[in-house]
């Protein structure tokens, strides 16, 4: 087959990436550069002749220090079995990092494995962060916009569905899936009704769907970065490069105290009306059905001895429950005693990850076909660090690539590899349903009752959280903020 695929914007040229095609770095918005730093995303301008895509593009300015950052980013990449033709099932992935750090294009979201597996097409893209995606300055005037890094990924959702029967996918038939802060920016997809045309299904693997920002406490946050940098001039705002307003954001986030929770998304009335819970409750996600899970300890990798001395995890859940009263505090902490030394992993993971995806399966299933997953197991070299089932460790098992990045360490000194590609395969083939049919074969969510699917060496259906835990829950303030849409439920 010709790796020459004409898009919209002009011909790109791909290549092969193990059993199917890749077209790498296409740009799918104007460069985010000069007057449009703090704009929302402008459509791609077409070009003349035939573009390379046989190389990722650069990625966003980030907190880490990293090769090949730049301002101009706006790049996606696709793997497919083949262009045009035939229509296949197209998964479109949003890449987490707490809205500061990730790319499109890191070895382990490589979805050739995927593509050629399924017999889909895979989408991944960059998105604004940190700084330049996620922090609200429109305070400062017109020039300066909010959720810039939203806007590009709904950008490159438009260029999806008008590009992508060119590479063999159906437009029609487009799952957004994203983890992490990526599986955030999921959760508010489908409750946004200018973009529900460009998606069919939506796949959350571990994002609270509770935590996005008001715009009073985006903008103090804004605020606060300012004075931390000494920015007292819109212009200079514009002006500095793009490298000196990242350079200091891991500084940043220690100095305001917020950490991995600075840079979030926004409700902001504009491109996000309405916090996701109370929208999908009102049935603003209809026909769009939806699989929500979560890792078993997400928060486990704190146990790791350099982290555990870096963060205090009592402080941590008490400061996600100051609104609470002493009694209700109490009454959560001892309904986890009985998971023993592990039941602080528990809590945590639940009040960060757990609660609030089962409240937005509760909400969301009044109106859309809603499915749950939680994914237990644990290769030996999970094991033997500690960290369990933890955030994170369930992208190998979907994407296949068992050793870039995380599965590196994770399959080191595994001797069960059959066992390994068994768990991977049954979860990504309920992926792959789940993206093809919109169906999944296990209960479906009904309201309080929520059950998952449980991957681990023998699956099982299980509660999502445990009954007698989820009271608990059922009698917060927490809830009743989430529900009625006041927002920074957990982070106030």
């Amino acid at each position: 087959m010709d790796c020459i695929v004409q898009t919209k914007n002009g011909p790109v040229k791909g290549k092969r990436d193990k059993d199917v095609y890749a077209w790498l770095g296409i740009p799918y918005a104007k460069p985010p550069v000069g007057e449009l730093r703090f704009k929302p995303a402008q459509p791609a301008e077409g070009w003349t002749g035939i573009r390379d895509a046989t190389a990722c593009g650069p990625i966003c300015f980030q907190d880490r220090r990293r090769a090949g950052t730049s301002e101009d980013c706006l790049y996606m990449n696709i793997w497919s079995p083949g262009a045009g033709g035939q229509k296949r099932a197209v998964l479109f992935f949003i890449h987490g990092g707490s809205f500061c750090s990730g790319s499109g294009s890191e070895k382990d979201l490589n979805g050739a494995d995927l593509a050629a597996f399924g017999d889909v097409v895979v989408v991944t893209a960059n998105y604004r962060l940190g700084v330049l995606g996620f922090l609200d300055f429109s305070f400062l005037g017109e020039q300066f916009f909010q959720n810039c890094g939203l806007t590009d990924v709904i950008e490159a959702l438009k260029w999806t569905r008008d590009n992508i029967a060119a590479f063999g996918g159906d437009p029609e038939n487009i799952t957004v899936f994203g983890q992490s802060a990526g599986a955030i920016i999921a959760s508010a997809l489908p409750v946004i009704p200018s973009v529900k045309p460009y998606i069919s299904k939506v796949i959350m693997m571990s994002g609270d769907p509770t935590i996005p920002y008001s715009v009073e406490k985006n903008q103090e946050i804004a605020r606060d970065f300012l004075a931390f940098m000494g920015i007292c001039d819109p212009k200079d705002l514009m002006a500095l490069p793009a490298e000196t307003l990242t350079a200091r954001q891991t500084e940043f986030t220690k100095w305001c105290r917020l950490g991995a929770g600075t840079f979030m998304l926004e409700i902001d009335g504009v491109t996000v009306p309405e916090y996701p819970i109370p929208a999908a409750a009102k049935g603003a996600a209809k026909g769009i059905p939806i699989l929500i899970g979560t890792t078993r300890e997400e928060v486990s990798f704190l146990l790791i001895r350099p982290l555990r001395s870096m963060l205090d995890l009592s402080g941590m859940m008490e400061m996600m429950a100051e609104d609470e009263t002493p009694e209700t505090r109490e009454a959560i902490r001892a309904a986890y005693r009985r998971c023993g030394k592990r039941g602080l992993m528990w809590m945590l993971s639940d009040l960060v990850f757990r609660v609030g995806s089962a409240w937005y399966a509760e909400a969301y299933s009044a109106s859309a076909d809603t499915w749950m997953y939680r994914f237990d197991y644990e290769t030996l070299g999970m094991k033997i660090s500690g960290v369990h089932a933890f955030h994170s460790c369930d992208i190998p098992f979907v994407f296949g690539n068992y050793g870039a990045g995380l599965g590196r360490w994770m399959f080191l000194l595994s001797p069960y590899r059959r066992i390994i590609h068994r768990v991977s395969n049954e979860i990504r083939t309920d992926f792959l349903t789940f993206a093809k049919t919109g169906t999944l074969p296990w209960p479906a969510c009904c309201g309080k009752h929520t059950p998952g699917k449980c991957y681990d060496r023998a699956s099982s259906i299980v509660p999502m959280i445990e009954p007698d835990i989820k009271e608990e829950y059922e009698r917060t303030d927490y809830r009743k903020r989430t529900f009625d849409g006041c927002g920074d439920t957990l982070l106030d």
